[in-house]
């Protein structure tokens, strides 16, 4: 990959960082995480979850201190909110030191993405995060 190409996806890396802020301090309400809504291709098309299914609302409850919750709202917040919250740091540390942190951590991510012993367990955990999702919409009605 040359370094225009890993700059264009650090940039839309940031993007999206940007973009789930805004929509966390959009809906920075007490009960904003019950009025949120669906943009799942899945939930639409065929009224079942996927995996990601539930994550704003999740991250919402991350913001208001209510882990446990957002733990029930969708699993996969263990892994995301520390992601989302390393990433931008790096960015900033990065600038102070003039080295490109983020994409050191992108290097790294897709070098342990490629090993078995790393990509199974997240596969599993994955496959858990459905089906606890799947649960979750056919016996409480969430998410």
């Amino acid at each position: 990959m040359t370094t225009g190409e890993k700059r264009k996806k650090l940039w839309i890396l940031n993007i999206a960082w940007a973009v789930l802020l805004i929509w966390l301090a959009v809906n920075w309400t007490e009960r904003g995480y019950q009025h949120t809504v669906t943009v799942c291709p899945t939930k639409l098309l065929c009224g079942m979850p996927c995996p990601s299914c539930g994550l704003t609302r999740a991250f919402l409850l991350v913001a208001h201190g209510r882990f446990v919750e957002a733990v029930q709202m969708n699993i996969n917040v263990l892994l995301l909110v520390p992601v989302y919250i390393a990433f931008p740091v790096a960015g900033l540390v990065g600038l102070v030191t003039r080295r490109n942190l983020q994409q050191r951590m992108l290097d790294i991510a897709e070098k342990y993405m490629r090993q078995w012993r790393v990509v199974v367990p997240i596969a599993l955990f994955e496959i858990t995060a459905e089906i606890l999702n799947l649960y979750n919409h056919f016996s409480c009605g969430m998410p």
